[in-house]
């Protein structure tokens, strides 16, 4: 009987706790429980939560269809970005997450309703893990309670409910709860579950895996230091041990993403984490759906956004100060200690770049992976996570009535009821059937190709055929797929079909059915119209709402996209240049009302001849904020047409290499990390107009010819894979002031033709020196950022 009773008493700890957070579930994402296959769990559908309803499905199919490409890597080649490779690791991969929801899949077959089963699962195993620590650690079930629901239900999960990722918040406090016990006692046990949860936590999300590893290190610093063991070899050996199992089962995963980060020079630099950072009346906005304070306005603001929508309540925040208070006084000092630098530390990095820059930067520059972190508002985590364990040590202070009401105050200000939740995608179209049942290869585009989170319905429908698509969308992108676009997206035109054809796409698939001699983008990008030739294309399926084209290539169209021309510029002139040529040149910037020196740029012709070398540093002040030390160097031949152009930048913490190898006879470009890569087969290939240059050999190229003054000039340029036309406007030889010097120059407007303008254009006046060496004296940019003008300050023939 008294084992019977104990028993009970156990389950009732654990199923009481889980049956309130179930409820807590079903009520926040309201009506999603009784819709989970027509509903997604998201405010919008295009966008994060389309794409990570496309990465959920890849690795569940891959879990069911080919479990040992889990193993060896290949789960990471999926099928968007063609022809790019390892393209899962261009964002959260959800592996642990698809494995798990592998059976259920493999029974259902139906992505949505596993996406909305691991939404809801992510918050119910969120609180009871906090649930667990509070418990254990704190020692109150009404602490417990509270913090369960604050970090289970907060606004932080619901301001990230478009990021399915951001819900694995399950193994923080788990990771937290096995550093106590490894603090406490010397078991094996506790110290092999801190290195599985900490490796857990890191494959479960990369975000988390940065922002909890540096939660784990201050948090236990502070907590060593709480206990007075801050200098015990035996627990430094314990941890270490810890952090050998953890990194163990990270490395298969971090080696794929470090390798992807140095291919495709993937990271963010300060300026672009200071976009998406929180600021300290962020934790004073609350998401649009919570019912108290986000629905009524009081703590809204419109353009508020997800990243600032921090406010973690009124009562938790009371609750941790009282915590803070009455457990430094008595038996939690440790806790205290630990919880209120974790808090201090979220706190400021959430600010980014503009709250203590030096250590922002400091750990942007040194810690792996950080470079990574697009928006140090999800810090706020760590706020959220103080505050929960802190007021859960506060309410032990009350008394057990006025502490029940007091939870039940707080869940009514955390209650949140979604604005809106979007309809479930379909997951079978007539396309999707269609490409399913083609049995030969080959790869998709979906037309147009969007450049953003237009992308994703495509990425949703390859799900049913699982063809490699071109369409892609993700945290980062491959260089080429901006120009691979603005080319495929020309379709029917020669600029179309030649990128079409270097990439070996097979399928175009249209909204509606191209008219004879359409362009879908611009009237003058010409299709293949000659009655006697066949296009290289044709209709396989007209379906309600696509039509379905194959591409066929024939040897003579092969040909002819081979001979085609778009521009042929004059040949150069006499050199005016030579080896051991060096011009330098200061940067200054006018914007917000200031005009100041922005850093300093060299332009060195160097040996072989004629190998074209441009070094940029960026100036102190503006390395607080963008930090740039880069190299461009491109080698070409007597005619200035560039053979292999090599780019070194060095961004702060991100390092890039890249390598294009230019094949003037096969009009292509190849594109890769390196030049031995760039020479290889594997890598990316893209068409170039004939007698194209680059944007350096383009330059000094126009300082050959002769440049008369009411001239037009036109250069075919083809820049990292895009392909344009650029037209030089000579004007008549004027005085301009450089470095304080007054030079007779002669006025040169540039202006660039493109496929698709998606941006306004920058405006562009260069000033060479009418003498024979035409050197480049001032450059002016006009674009909306400001005003750049580049001075020459030295020069050296």
């Amino acid at each position: 009987m008294i084992e019977a009773g104990i028993g009970g008493s156990r389950q009732r700890r654990f199923l009481l706790p889980l049956g309130t957070y179930v409820i807590a579930a079903i009520v926040t994402t309201w009506p999603l429980v009784v819709n989970v296959r027509t509903l997604l769990g998201a405010t919008v559908g295009a966008g994060d939560p389309y794409l990570n309803l496309w990465i959920l499905g890849w690795g569940m199919q891959a879990s069911v269809s080919h479990p040992a490409s889990l193993l060896t890597g290949g789960v990471f080649n999926a099928n968007i970005f063609y022809p790019a490779t390892g393209t899962l690791a261009y964002s959260d991969h959800l592996l642990l997450q698809s494995l798990l929801l592998a059976p259920l899949y493999a029974v259902t077959h139906d992505v949505v309703l596993c996406y909305n089963v691991l939404l809801l699962a992510s918050l119910v195993a969120s609180a009871c893990a906090m649930h667990l620590l509070v418990r254990a650690v704190v020692g109150s079930e009404s602490g417990a309670y509270l913090a369960g629901l604050g970090w289970g239900f907060g606004p932080y999960h619901f301001a990230h409910l478009i990021h399915l990722q951001l819900q694995a918040l399950y193994f923080l406090p788990l990771t937290f709860l096995f550093l106590h016990r490894v603090m406490a006692g010397r078991r094996g046990r506790d110290v092999a579950l801190l290195g599985i949860t900490t490796g857990l936590q890191a494959i479960s999300s990369v975000y988390y895996g940065v922002i909890g590893g540096l939660a784990l290190v201050i948090g236990g610093v502070a907590l060593a230091i709480g206990v007075g063991r801050w200098r015990s070899a035996p627990l430094l050996r314990r941890l270490l041990y810890a952090s050998v199992i953890a990194a163990a089962l990270v490395a298969p995963v971090a080696v794929v993403y470090g390798r992807v980060a140095e291919r495709e020079g993937f990271g963010r630099n300060l300026y672009q984490a200071g976009q998406n950072d929180a600021v300290v009346s962020s934790y004073f906005q609350a998401p649009p759906g919570n019912v108290l304070y986000g629905r009524t306005g009081l703590l809204r603001h419109q353009d508020a956004g997800p990243e600032r929508e921090l406010f973690p309540g009124f009562i938790l925040i009371a609750l941790a100060c009282l915590g803070v208070w009455r457990g430094w006084k008595r038996d939690a000092k440790p806790a205290v200690l630990a919880m209120t630098a974790l808090l201090a530390f979220g706190f400021l990095m959430s600010l980014g770049p503009d709250g203590a820059r030096a250590v922002y930067a400091a750990f942007h520059r040194f810690v792996f992976g950080f470079s990574a972190i697009r928006a140090p508002a999800r810090f706020s985590v760590l706020v959220v996570f103080g505050l929960s364990v802190l007021a859960a040590i506060g309410i032990r202070a009350l008394p057990r009535q006025l502490a029940t009401l007091v939870i039940v105050a707080a869940a009514v200000e955390w209650l949140h009821v979604p604005t809106t939740l979007v309809p479930a995608p379909p997951l079978h179209t007539a396309v999707g059937q269609w490409l399913a049942g083609e049995s030969d290869p080959g790869a998709v585009a979906v037309l147009p190709l969007g450049l953003d989170i237009d992308a994703t319905p495509a990425m949703v429908q390859s799900l049913e055929y699982l063809r490699p698509i071109v369409n892609g969308y993700s945290g980062q992108r491959p260089d080429f797929y901006r120009p691979l676009a603005e080319a495929i997206n020309t379709f029917p035109s020669f600029d179309a079909l030649r990128a079409l054809h270097d990439t070996h796409v097979r399928f175009i698939v249209v909204h509606e059915p191209l008219r004879p001699g359409e362009s879908r983008e611009r009237n003058d990008a010409r299709e293949p119209s000659e009655p006697s030739e066949p296009k290289p294309y044709k209709i396989r399926a007209q379906l309600p709402d696509a039509t379905i084209y194959e591409l066929t290539w024939t040897p003579e169209f092969e040909t002819r996209l081979a001979a085609s021309s778009i521009v042929e510029p004059p040949p150069p002139g006499a050199i005016p240049f030579r080896v051991g040529e060096v011009a330098q040149y200061r940067v200054h910037w006018a914007g917000a009302g200031v005009d100041v020196s922005a850093g300093d740029i060299s332009i060195a012709v160097e040996p072989p001849a004629y190998r074209l070398v441009i070094t940029a540093r960026t100036a102190p002040w503006v390395a607080k904020f963008f930090e740039a030390r880069d190299i461009f160097a491109t080698q070409t031949s007597d005619m200035l047409l560039p053979l292999v152009h090599e780019r070194e930048q060095n961004e702060g913490a991100r390092h890039v290499t890249r390598a294009f190898v230019y094949d003037e006879q096969a009009h292509v470009i190849r594109m890769a990390r390196t030049v031995d890569e760039a020479r290889a087969e594997s890598a990316v290939t893209l068409p170039m107009s004939p007698h194209a240059r680059d944007a350096i050999a383009a330059l000094f190229y126009a300082r050959t010819l002769p440049l008369e003054p009411g001239s037009r000039v036109r250069i075919p340029v083809n820049e990292a894979g895009r392909n344009v036309v650029v037209e030089l406007a000579i004007g008549s030889p004027e005085r301009i002031v450089a470095d304080g010097k007054s030079v007779q120059a002669l006025r040169i407007t540039p202006t660039i033709e493109r496929h698709v303008e998606d941006r306004k254009p920058i405006a562009a006046t260069v000033w060479l020196s009418q003498d024979s060496r035409r050197v480049p004296v001032v450059l002016e940019l006009e674009a909306g950022f400001g005003r750049v003008r580049v001075e020459l300050v030295g020069y050296r023939p």
